[in-house]
């Protein structure tokens, strides 16, 4: 196993081999979950309301081994400054041929002030429990593939570019985590009330607006990152006011999910993209 922490484009690594020795890991697996429920007069048991996960705490315990020379109260200073108490970061899991990552704030990072190999324990608290894929997986619904070549031969009649007219998209989420996800919806003409619809639920969504040539709409509904943004030229803008009232921020939930991107006008001009991180409970 090797475990890397990204800060500010700049890393440290735990694994089985010097500087960083991992001696254990804990906080990984699958989360406990507090269930709510309530009693009713002359019932047996209690009825389920609900529940919902904690927040998740990563103990990293690694024993640093350093060369003859390099002084401990400097790989101190090194983590110290990494290791901010609060601050955000990312945590990469490699493990055979599984890579996961997780957002973190640091609590505490303690040394061991004595001896050659000395120890070091980290704590880290995830606000959002889920680990996610390295990479995300993206899904485009309709787009427009380029056709010019080089070195160009002008014709009477010559094609630019084919437009992919496939309105839907079939998305398998293999996980038991529920994800949000990233629409995009990009403009080459006139188009009216962009929107989407999971087929099979037949939850909707729909941003009332009129979209012109080059505009690019992207739309986010993961969980704290709900938001709604236009570019038009240079600038972008926030658009949550014109998201549809009594629509649904969609998710890639667990099973088969297929969406079918919509528009009061101008389909055939509009060039859609969706993408989503695969999420899990544990590593």
């Amino acid at each position: 196993m090797r475990i890397v922490c990204e800060r500010e484009g700049r890393t440290i690594t735990f694994g089985h081999a010097p500087p960083y020795w991992l001696n254990n890991v804990t906080g990984l697996g699958e989360l406990d979950c507090d269930v709510e429920s309530e009693k009713a007069t002359g019932q047996d048991g209690e009825l389920y309301q609900g529940a919902t996960a904690n927040k998740r705490n990563i103990v990293i315990d690694a024993s640093v081994i350093l060369p003859d020379g390099v002084d401990h109260a400097d790989v101190r200073n090194t983590f110290f400054a990494f290791f901010v108490p609060r601050q955000p970061g990312t945590l990469y899991l490699y493990d055979g041929n599984t890579s996961r990552k997780i957002e973190y704030r640091t609590e505490k990072c303690e040394f061991d002030m004595d001896g050659i190999f000395r120890g070091v324990q980290i704590s880290l608290l995830c606000p959002d429990p889920t680990f996610k894929a390295i990479t995300d997986e993206s899904y485009p619904m309709a787009e427009i593939t380029g056709m010019i070549e080089w070195p160009l031969e002008l014709a009477a009649e010559f094609e630019v570019g084919i437009k992919d007219n496939s309105l839907m998209a079939t998305v398998v989420n293999d996980s038991s985590v529920s994800r949000g996800m990233t629409i995009t919806f990009r403009a080459s003409g006139e188009v009216v009330n962009p929107g989407m619809v999971e087929v099979s639920r037949q939850q909707r969504l729909k941003i009332n607006t009129t979209m012109h040539a080059g505009d690019v709409i992207t739309l986010t509904t993961g969980p704290g990152n709900k938001r709604l943004k236009l570019k038009r030229g240079t600038e972008e803008t926030n658009i949550n006011n014109l998201w549809d009232f009594g629509g649904t921020w969609l998710q890639v939930e667990p099973g088969k999910n297929v969406f079918r991107y919509t528009a009061d006008s101008g389909t055939d001009v509009l060039e859609v993209i969706l993408s989503s991180t695969p999420a899990y409970w544990g590593a």
